[in-house]
């Protein structure tokens, strides 16, 4: 399993001056003449000292030590850092895209250079990160998982300002499949904004793919693909429905027939928790690039509406994984059946109440939430921790049992009560469903952007300037190595990275606004 959007890239989680509301962003900027002192004695107690030295060090020591090319891994071998991973083995000239690769790390840099804007190294790793970023742009917009530098490729791909090949197999398909290219715009825009639109070549990067992706929403519909090569054609708004059953014969509890005229990843997809990427992604460029705003509202409103149609009906309003042109739960790979998805639908709920956050009037985004919640509350299980990834189709029975996988002859769904033998996929996640009505209650009185607490804020940034090794970095120790084929040992986890950097950045932050109390 990807770690959930929400606590990786929303702007709710680490609130700096260019995503927060406008009457947020004025506080920042300039704060009532009765909090200056209060925030200028709060700016130099012994936290947040710490925390702006370990975030200037071990920003400059990712930078100097780990990138390549300005770009990064996933796991750098700490005692070699030639032995580089992502889910494949890399080489010196290649980087990741994919989270939590290189477009994570420049959002890391721009909230710590925003944070911290007496240091302009900050803004210089950014843009370099960013630049790297550039290099693995296909010619379709968007991008894939990996960039590679060399002069010819090893990880081919249709890239648009390096040396491209166009011929194999999925090379010019923009990818946001896991995120991809939701996170390198993300990344792109908001480094563009960062350097006043100054840097020609990442602003051209950013219209570039912000040009294409405009063209890969399904025209009348609203949804997305799971990645495209060209413009998508228009399809009808249609509400979703349950396909018919063709009887038992696969091994179901129902038995859906496998035949579409199109592929899965050219129809609508919410897999992999795409719903609150594609809400943030078109959150973001409606706020770096205000001028084009009514273009990327009518976007964030489309996909609103898509995902409202896509709640199943009575009696399991959730959400499958992928849709056929009937808007009916389809078929993808040969393990992932038409059914409810207990993943996505977490993700869809927590899309929908941020678009409800970020436009209250339209209340049919937070009812929709309500009526899924009321019926996935009823299926999760092992004291209400888990949910399965799959969910039979017009199940109505008690149990509730999920679908699962076994290796043996491949891949063929089954329907039962034992677990799990293949663990390759994530075949029961982590139930949300308690923070999910949480928000869900907090926004019907309160619709300001969700942010952690000042006590988990403080805790947290505890916990990275504590945990960091003289000062400048962060080490993850695998026994038996961070992928299959790995050294054991340690390594610098750029998740890790991430994570503790923007962690510092907020705190950075918000302890000169409204955690000031916080900062001892």
């Amino acid at each position: 399993m990807k770690i959930p959007l929400q606590f990786k890239l929303l702007p709710v989680l680490a609130t700096v001056a260019c995503g927060a509301p406008a009457d947020e962003r004025a506080s920042l900027a300039a704060p009532p003449v009765h909090e200056v002192a209060e925030a200028t004695r709060a700016a130099s107690t012994p936290l947040r000292a710490k925390a702006l030295g370990r975030m200037r060090n071990a920003a400059k020591f990712f930078h100097d030590q780990v990138a390549r090319r300005g770009g990064y891994a996933w796991h750098q071998n700490a005692t070699n850092l030639s032995e580089r991973w992502g889910d494949i083995q890399l080489d010196e000239d290649q980087i990741m895209i994919q989270s939590p690769g290189t477009a994570d790390v420049v959002i890391a840099f721009v909230e710590a250079a925003l944070a911290d804007p007496a240091t302009p190294a900050l803004a210089t790793y950014a843009t370099d990160a960013a630049l790297a970023l550039r290099q693995g742009q296909i010619k379709s917009g968007g991008w894939r998982l990996y960039a590679d530098f060399k002069a010819t490729p090893t990880l081919r791909a249709c890239y648009l300002n390096t040396t491209a090949n166009c011929g194999c197999g999925g090379c010019n398909t923009t990818a946001y499949d896991d995120q991809a290219t939701q996170t390198a715009l993300i990344a792109m825009m908001r480094a563009d904004q960062l350097l006043g639109y100054a840097n020609a070549d990442i602003s051209a990067s950013s219209a570039y793919a912000r040009a294409r992706v405009e063209t890969s929403q399904y025209p009348t519909h609203g949804g997305f693909p799971q990645g495209f090569s060209a413009p998508v054609a228009a399809r009808p708004a249609l509400n979703a429905s349950y396909p018919p059953s063709t009887g038992t014969a696969c091994g179901l509890a129902h038995c859906y027939a496998n035949a579409y005229t199109t592929e899965y990843w050219d129809d609508p997809t919410l897999n992999d928790n795409l719903a609150s990427a594609f809400v943030e992604m078109l959150y973001w460029a409606k706020e770096v690039y205000p001028a084009q705003a009514t273009t990327y509202q009518n976007m964030l409103t489309a996909f609103g509406g898509f995902l409202r149609r896509a709640q199943m009906p009575q009696p399991q309003p959730a959400w499958a994984q992928q849709y056929d042109v009937q808007m009916q739960p389809r078929w993808a790979r040969s393990w992932e059946a038409p059914a409810i998805a207990g993943q996505e639908s977490q993700d869809v709920m927590w899309a929908l109440l941020r678009l409800y956050q970020l436009d209250p009037s339209v209340t049919a985004n937070r009812d929709a939430v309500g009526t899924a919640l009321d019926y996935l509350e009823n299926v999760d299980h092992a004291n209400d921790t888990l949910l399965y990834r799959y969910i039979e189709l017009d199940d109505t029975a008690p149990s509730n049992i999920g679908f699962f996988t076994v290796k043996a002859g491949g891949y063929p769904a089954q329907f039962s009560t034992a677990p799990p033998t293949y663990q390759n996929y994530a075949w029961e996640v982590p139930s949300q469903l308690a923070a999910i009505r949480a928000e869900y209650a907090r926004l019907a009185t309160d619709t300001t952007v969700m942010k952690r607490s000042c006590q988990k804020l403080r805790a947290d940034t505890v916990q990275a300037v504590d945990a960091t090794v003289d000062n400048e970095r962060w080490i993850t120790h695998y026994p038996n190595g961070p992928r299959s084929g790995a050294t054991p040992g340690d390594y610098y986890d750029t998740g890790t990275f991430v994570r503790n950097l923007r962690t510092l950045a907020e705190f950075v932050t918000r302890t000169t606004t409204d955690c000031v109390a916080w900062n001892y």
